[in-house]
């Protein structure tokens, strides 16, 4: 309901858990357009919203799909840098922190090479360089990757919406 996605939007009521909603249902109930409804009122709130559509039908690949979403939220993170509001660009620099300060550079390095836009994004900032190199990372190596990516997000303390529309199972 309305009410309760308003309730849930409230910066002050984050309780610091992680939260996931499935939506599930049978093929033009509406799922899609619920989820985008409810993204676009969370995103009037301050909450950062990002989403993926797989392709229906269609042989995918999900870890890029997947890719492709974070690296999506690393080009908005970006963009608030950048874009003149100062608790956006407050809030970008802070992730940015935590992402220096949470991943070695072995396991930065890494993540360059799924989130290509991360390279921009700390441009500028003190890290610890080393030179990237191409690697075929493990399924669960990426997982961690990508969780660890998640934690510095939610260390900085705005509520996110990440949605992965017609997942495939």
């Amino acid at each position: 309901s309305n009410r309760s996605v308003s309730s849930k939007s409230q910066f002050g009521n984050n309780s610091g858990k992680v939260e996931a909603i499935f939506v599930s249902g049978r093929g033009g109930s509406g799922k899609s357009h619920l989820v985008n409804k409810c993204g676009d009122f969370l995103s009037m709130q301050g909450w950062l919203v990002i989403g993926k559509k797989f392709e229906r039908g269609l042989e995918h690949n999900a870890q890029g799909v997947v890719c492709s979403l974070f690296d999506e939220v690393v080009k908005n993170l970006v963009m608030m840098r950048n874009g003149g509001d100062e608790q956006d660009t407050e809030y970008s620099e802070n992730v940015a922190k935590i992402l220096v300060d949470s991943f070695d550079a072995s396991s930065l390095s890494s993540l360059f090479g799924y989130l290509p836009s991360i390279k921009s994004f700390l441009d500028g900032i003190a890290v610890k360089r080393t030179s990237f190199v191409e690697s075929n990372l493990m399924h669960w190596q990426l997982v961690f990757l990508l969780t660890r990516f998640i934690n510095a997000l939610l260390r900085a303390n705005r509520p996110i919406m990440l949605i992965l529309d017609d997942l495939q199972w």
